[in-house]
């Protein structure tokens, strides 16, 4: 039986298909890597599950071996193309999506629906792909995802580490991390020059947060951020229509120190801190802090 890598290399010769590093196209062809995916992922017959960037197909048919049904959303179309062509497209159970997981519409897959979802995120835009996700958070169980290992890095610490910070709330204000696996560049082709990391994201089976309270938590989060080593009293009144005095006495009714940073705080206190300051504490418009770290 030939191997994953025999199997990348023989469909680079049988096509003009070039992977293109601005796609993320970097194949998985470590199989103990993929049983990793498979074992976080805990599918049965009665799964469907969307997968981002089939690729190759190699995870899919490994996630048709155990769901009941698999939509696999790919961008290029040359890929979509030969997936189609393949043994895999006879499959009436994997459905084929050609588009950008950051524009196609999920709808349709999603009504009525809650499901798992897998994919291997392209390194420049692996924080947009997360935050696009979270956006559908109730229509998700659990999220298994590869990305950069500085990304998985950043979402999975805590508070007074130096990978803290505002994806690190982002992410763990949606589910808890359960599960995850390093992953080296030997296990791709064409190697990458990072290391990745795959990560089981468990979401909260209901919100932590009301819809229209989404905008201040971010604000909050971006805020206290921009300028890490501010103090929070301060941090939060550059961004806010408030004094630092109104900020300050805001923050010490939520039993909050202003003179922490915002580095020290837990996801429960950002949280704390978005249920208070909704209808009542406004800070700019989204787009004037976009500098902020992500």
């Amino acid at each position: 039986m030939a191997t994953l890598y025999e199997e990348v290399r023989a469909a680079l010769r049988e096509s003009n298909f070039k992977p293109r590093k601005s796609r993320g196209q970097n194949f998985l062809i470590h199989e103990r890597v993929i049983d990793s995916i498979i074992r976080l992922l805990d599918l049965s017959a009665a799964d469907e599950i969307i997968e981002i960037g089939p690729g190759l197909g190699f995870l899919t048919r490994r996630l048709l071996e155990h769901a009941g049904r698999v939509w696999a959303v790919e961008i290029d179309p040359l890929l979509v193309e030969r997936l189609r062509d393949s043994a895999l497209g006879t499959d009436t159970r994997l459905h084929l999506i050609q588009g950008d997981i950051l524009q196609v519409s999920l709808a349709e897959i999603l009504a009525g629906k809650k499901i798992k979802l897998a994919g291997n995120l392209p390194y420049n835009i692996s924080t947009q792909v997360l935050f696009r996700i979270f956006e559908w958070r109730e229509h998700f169980s659990s999220l298994v995802l590869m990305v950069q290992k500085e990304v998985a890095d950043r979402i999975v610490s805590g508070p007074g580490t130096k990978n803290y910070g505002a994806l690190s709330i982002l992410c763990q204000v949606h589910g808890r991390i359960t599960g995850k696996v390093s992953v080296s560049p030997e296990a791709f082709f064409p190697r990458p020059k990072v290391r990745s990391t795959v990560l089981k994201i468990e979401l909260f089976p209901e919100a932590r947060l009301e819809t229209d309270q989404w905008p201040v938590l971010r604000n909050l989060v971006r805020a206290a951020f921009a300028q890490r080593r501010k103090t929070l009293g301060n941090a939060l009144a550059a961004f806010s229509k408030h004094t630092r005095d109104t900020v300050e006495d805001f923050l010490r009714a939520q039993e909050i120190d202003p003179r922490r940073r915002g580095e020290t705080l837990s996801v429960d206190e950002f949280i704390r801190l978005a249920h208070a300051a909704h209808g009542q504490f406004f800070f700019s418009a989204d787009n004037e802090i976009r500098n902020a770290e992500h």
